[in-house]
C-alpha cells in the first residue's frame, strides 16, 4: 500500500486502499495475487539446502465486468544453506524476506515495477499466455526428491517463471497461466479485506507451450582447488495462435551456464546450477524476442529458420501491447 501511494503512471490514478466507485465504468482494481509457494529442503553432506519460490500476478482488472485488463506475472527465488534443518520460523522468515525485500528480487518491488510500467490496452488488443508445460522423466530426476514427488509444482514453476521473464524483458501483458490458477475458466481469489472475487480467465489468443527435456553437466577445466562445469538446460518452445492453428515458433533451445565448484564438493548438489541454466535460457530467449540479432539464438536453436520465426513472433506480439 505504501508503494502504491507513490506510484507515477500517466495512464492510471492510483487510490490505495479506497474501494470506491468500483462499479463505475472507468474503475479498475489492482492487486498482487499470490498464486504459488514452493519450499523444498534437502540434505547434501553436512548442509541442508533450501529452495523457496513465490509466484503471483500483478493484476489490473475490471471490477464491474470481472475481466482482466492488464496482467504482469511475478516470480522470486531464494536459495539458502544451513548446518541444521531450517525451523518453521526460519522458513517463514525466508518467505517474508522474498515478499518485502526492497531490491528487484522482492515480490512487492516487482509488483511496484509492473504497476509503474502498465498501460491501458487499445481496443481489440490480443492476449498472450503461457498455456502449458511438460517435464520429461529424465529432467524431473534432476530435481530434489521433495519436488519430484510434486511434478505439478515443477510445471507451475516453469510456466510462471517464463511468463514473469517475458513480461519483465519484453513489456507484454501476460494472462495468468492456466494450470493450477483457474477451475472451469474462472480464477477465484480473496482480497485482504475478505472480499471474494471471481475473474473470467479465457485462453490467450497467442500461447506459449514448453517442455523441459533434459539437463547436462559437463566438466570443462580442473585444478587442485576447483573444477569448472557447464550446466545445460534443454527445452522445447512453441508459440502459436490456437484459434487459427498457426505456429510462429517451434524449436528446441539449449543454454549453458558456467559454475566453478570447490574441489570435493558434493557432486549431486546441482539443482541451483540447473535453475540458473533455465533462467538464463528464459532471459536470452526473451531478449531475442525483444530485439533481433541475438548471437546466442544462432547456436541455441535447433530450427534453421529460427530468425524468420522470431521475426513473425515479434510482429505478432506487437499486437498485444
Amino acid at each position: 500500500m505504501e508503494k502504491a501511494s507513490a506510484l507515477k503512471n500517466p495512464d492510471f490514478k492510483f487510490t490505495p486502499g479506497e474501494l470506491v466507485a468500483l462499479n463505475n465504468d472507468r474503475s479498475l482494481m489492482a492487486a498482487l495475487v499470490l498464486t504459488g509457494e514452493t519450499i523444498a529442503t534437502e540434505r547434501y553432506g553436512a548442509y541442508y539446502k533450501t529452495f523457496v519460490n513465490l509466484r503471483g500476478d500483478t493484476m489490473i482488472f475490471d471490477y464491474k465486468n470481472k475481466s482482466i485488463v492488464r496482467n504482469c506475472p511475478v516470480s522470486v527465488v531464494l536459495f539458502d544453506a544451513t548446518p541444521q534443518p531450517p525451523s518453521e520460523q526460519r522458513l517463514a522468515g525466508f518467505v517474508d524476506n522474498l515478499i518485502r525485500r526492497p531490491d528487484e528480487r522482492g515480490l512487492i518491488s516487482q509488483f511496484d515495477r509492473c504497476l509503474q510500467q502498465a498501460s491501458l490496452p487499445r481496443d481489440g488488443v490480443r492476449t498472450v499466455q503461457v498455456r502449458s508445460s511438460e517435464v520429461s522423466a529424465e529432467a524431473l530426476a534432476a530435481f530434489p526428491p521433495s519436488l519430484r514427488e510434486h511434478p505439478e509444482a515443477v510445471r507451475a514453476i516453469l510456466m510462471d517463471t517464463l511468463a514473469s521473464t517475458l513480461t519483465a524483458r519484453t513489456g507484454i501483458s501476460m494472462l495468468p497461466s492456466s494450470i493450477g490458477h483457474a477451475v472451469g475458466g474462472v480464477m477465484s481469489m480473496r482480497l485482504q479485506n475478505g472480499d471474494d472475487i471471481k475473474i473470467k480467465l479465457a485462453e490467450g489468443d497467442y500461447v506459449f507451450d514448453i517442455k523441459l527435456n533434459k539437463f547436462a553437466k559437463i566438466k570443462t577445466a580442473e585444478t587442485n582447488v576447483s573444477a569448472t562445469y557447464v550446466y545445460g538446460a534443454y527445452m522445447r518452445v512453441n508459440f502459436s495462435e490456437p484459434l487459427l492453428n498457426t505456429a510462429f515458433i517451434s524449436t528446441d533451445l539449449k543454454n549453458g551456464e558456467v559454475a566453478v565448484l570447490p574441489a570435493g564438493q558434493i557432486s549431486n548438489d546441482d539443482f541451483a546450477a540447473y535453475q540458473d541454466a533455465i533462467r538464463g535460457l528464459y532471459n536470452k530467449f526473451a531478449d531475442a524476442l525483444a530485439q533481433p540479432g541475438s548471437t546466442w539464438l544462432k547456436t541455441a536453436a535447433s530450427e534453421p529458420a529460427i530468425e524468420a520465426q522470431m521475426a513473425a513472433a515479434r510482429e505478432t506480439l506487437r499486437k498485444t501491447k
